[in-house]
């Protein structure tokens, strides 16, 4: 769970995945422009996306933080993140994993 959304990385992940341009909905929005014609979905849209999961994982900068406490508490202290795609969460949160050089078990 992202707790501190930044607009520049979520919202075009968010759009990607659900296949949706949202910042052509704020956009209408803003603007009072009706967005009926765009396809949003809403609370209990269930469907989307079909086939596949997007998800997130972070990139800890632990090798610029040496004699750093490793245990983390609620300020969240990342260089970065990796957004991948899978068939399935795991398969996607697997692939975000790897890709931060991540060693597994």
């Amino acid at each position: 769970i992202e707790c501190n959304v930044r607009a520049s990385r979520a919202f075009p992940f968010a759009s990607k995945t659900m296949g949706v341009d949202y910042i052509e909905a704020a956009t209408k929005a803003s603007m009072g422009v009706p967005a009926d014609d765009m396809n949003l979905p809403t609370l209990e849209t269930r469907d989307r996306p079909s086939g596949y999961v997007g998800g997130k994982c972070p990139i800890f900068s632990f090798t610029r933080l040496r004699g750093s406490d490793a245990v983390l508490d609620v300020e969240m202290a990342s260089t970065g993140e990796v957004a991948c795609f899978g068939t399935t969460k795991e398969e996607a949160f697997l692939k975000a994993l790897l890709s931060t050089n991540f060693k597994m078990p």
